[in-house]
């Protein structure tokens, strides 16, 4: 069970082991064809000790430093036994798994794992200043002391302590140390942008409202539901400490197939192996997601993405979810799916955000990584029977795919609703050219409006644009999210013609102003992130074209949330390297004032000041 914890780093290759073989292969033959008798079979016997010697050396693990104190020990959970245990009878399925981001979500902290520059560089934050560096095979920090600096004081000294794990790895990547309680892990002020191959503070990662503090995190009750499998806070009430457990730290192969332990016995047994693989039937020792009812097949995803509270609280601090809930099981008696009404009804420490800034006023979730929020309030979830139930299998495949989305092959596109919803009807529906980014399903009725580490996520709701709708939530509509040069009466105008829907009343500033300039001024810190985000997309480029975009996010990179002014930096980037051949097409002078600008092509001072006077100020924090 340690080596569920320890770096998983052996040598060899499929492609290495095969060259193995085939040198094995051709040696022995060469050696009978050359010799004979007991002069040939020494010498086989010679070529097979350098070829074992040689697989030894490949399948040895490579030396690797020891476990950083403060790592979470083995877990107690019965039944575990790592994802290296699937190795042997399942090399592609364990091959393609560790692709995935999920594989990498939490890892210890090492030069080969931590994704960021080692160099010790000086990374500057409130006067102080933060360092990362290697020292051979282990990786240390620099910082303010974190106990101090959370307990508010400004004149905490600067400590020096080894980093412990990574989390994340595919957007940003986060990097925790020991805090001065045992068991205790407390977050490097820095993160790792991957993309961006940038240190940003991180609460400049997150959508924080300026001078607001960050609110402290501790790995061990904040990430170890999601981050590891079958995790154990084991939370000291007394001392404030934990004796933190994990099966495995990431997401591994139990998170979504059940505890192993009784599988890998029964197939030692070859013959029960090949027998079991040729009834065709299911294994009653592992769990297969393909197999599962819809319901559950989606809880093994909504486990992590979903806003959720255990309904043992007291056992949830002590032994996480490892003993209420294992892949196969039923979310419900486990945990409480959190709604908005229940979260202001509850309140509490688990959960300590306003409704508002996790949900939409209508109840749609506006945080990425929720997405299981999303899909069982949809009517394709809801109301679909059998095959025709929406689950999360419906579009994803953890074993296939690219590692960004995990897309199924064969559901890619608008293959995953054009199994209920086909035939001419689809091509006809859209009213876009075929082929076209607004033709696509998941453009309508799957937009970009849940926000997630810098960017800008589908909402995983299925539901349809509405002008009413956006007028009465402040969500932004999947027309205007492309069409950011039109209006929300232009938006209804078109909905009311195609689709029959009523017509709101439109209020007159947002009948005269481009949705994506009011939003962008005048909504609120999470609608300004989303309209950031796609003013930097080439979609929204083919469909509002240029001449506009850089005026308004030069505005946009000003805003107080210095989270929205990153994300207008980086589409700004986007837009001036646009060809300058496509730049702006002809606009005739009622759409320049729709998008504010004047004759000279700027953003109208005056027109920007009201927008500014009119925005939503609520504060925002989403911390996805």
């Amino acid at each position: 069970m340690l080596d569920a914890i320890a770096i998983d780093r052996s040598a060899a290759s499929p492609a290495e082991l095969a060259a193995l073989v085939a040198v094995a292969v051709v040696a022995g033959a060469l050696a009978f064809r050359a010799l004979r008798g007991r002069r040939a079979l020494l010498a086989l016997f010679g070529v097979l000790a350098v070829v074992t010697s040689a697989s030894a050396s490949l399948l040895r693990p490579a030396p690797r430093a020891s476990a950083p104190a403060g790592a979470p020990k083995p877990g107690t959970a019965l039944g575990y036994v790592s994802s290296s245990a699937c190795l042997g009878c399942h090399p592609g399925e364990h091959a393609s798994f560790r692709r995935t981001f999920h594989h990498t979500m939490t890892r210890l902290a090492s030069p080969e794992t931590v994704s960021a520059p080692l160099d010790g560089r000086p990374l500057e934050l409130d006067g102080r200043v933060v360092r990362l560096e290697r020292r051979g095979a282990e990786v240390w920090a620099t910082l303010p002391d974190p106990d101090r600096v959370i307990a508010g004081d400004p004149a905490a000294g600067d400590v020096t302590r080894r980093v412990v794990l990574t989390t994340g790895s595919h957007r940003e990547q986060a990097y925790w140390v020991a805090g001065a309680r045992s068991g205790d892990l407390r977050l490097v002020p820095f993160v790792w942008l991957v993309k961006d191959a940038a240190f940003v503070p991180r609460r400049e990662a997150f959508l924080t409202p300026p001078g607001a503090p960050m609110p402290p995190v501790r790995w061990a009750s904040s990430c170890i539901a999601c981050h590891a499998v079958a995790g154990e806070p084991r939370h000291d009430l007394e001392r404030d400490g934990f004796d933190t457990r994990a099966a495995e730290l990431g997401v591994g192969c139990e998170a979504c197939h059940g505890p192993g332990a009784a599988h890998v016995e029964r197939h030692r047994d070859p013959v029960a192996r090949y027998a079991q693989r040729a009834s065709g039937g299911a294994d009653p020792t592992i769990v297969h997601p393909g197999r599962l009812p819809p319901e559950r097949s989606s809880a093994l995803c909504g486990q992590c993405h979903a806003y959720a509270f255990p309904r043992d609280e007291a056992g949830f601090w002590t032994d996480g979810y490892s003993r209420t809930f294992r892949a196969g099981d039923a979310l419900e008696a486990s945990r409480t799916l959190i709604t908005p009404a229940a979260l202001e009804a509850r309140g509490g420490p688990v959960i300590d955000a306003p409704a508002s800034a996790i949900f939409w006023p209508d109840g749609a979730v506006r945080v990425g990584g929720r997405e299981y929020n999303g899909l069982v309030a949809s009517p394709c979830h809801e109301r679909g029977g059998g095959d025709r139930k929406l689950t999360c299998l419906s579009c994803h495949a953890m074993h296939r795919g690219e590692p960004a989305g995990q897309i199924d092959p064969e559901r890619g596109g608008d293959r995953a609703c054009t199994t209920c919803h086909g035939g001419d009807r689809a091509a006809r529906h859209s009213h876009h050219a075929d082929g076209s980014v607004g033709s696509a399903c998941v453009s309508c009725h799957m937009p970009k409006t849940s926000y997630a580490l810098l960017s800008a996520v589908r909402s995983h709701r299925i539901d349809s644009p509405s002008a009413a709708s956006t007028l009465a939530t402040g969500r932004p509509n999947a027309c205007n999210l492309c069409h950011l040069d039109r209006t929300l009466a232009w938006t209804a105008r078109w909905l009311a013609e195609w689709y029959g829907a009523a017509t709101p009343p439109i209020p007159a500033e947002r009948a005269r102003t481009a949705a994506g300039v009011h939003d962008g001024l005048a909504g609120d810190a999470g609608v300004r992130a989303l309209v950031a985000d796609a003013l930097g997309s080439p979609a929204s480029w083919a469909a509002s074209g240029g001449g506009f975009q850089a005026a308004l996010l030069e505005e946009m990179r000003r805003d107080p949330y210095a989270a929205v002014g990153f994300i207008a930096s980086r589409s700004l980037r986007a837009v001036t390297a646009i060809p300058p051949e496509r730049v702006a097409p002809a606009r005739t002078p009622a759409e320049r004032d729709a998008l504010a600008l004047g004759p000279d092509g700027r953003l109208d001072p005056a027109r920007v000041r009201a927008l500014l006077a009119a925005r939503d100020v609520r504060a925002i924090t989403i911390a996805e």
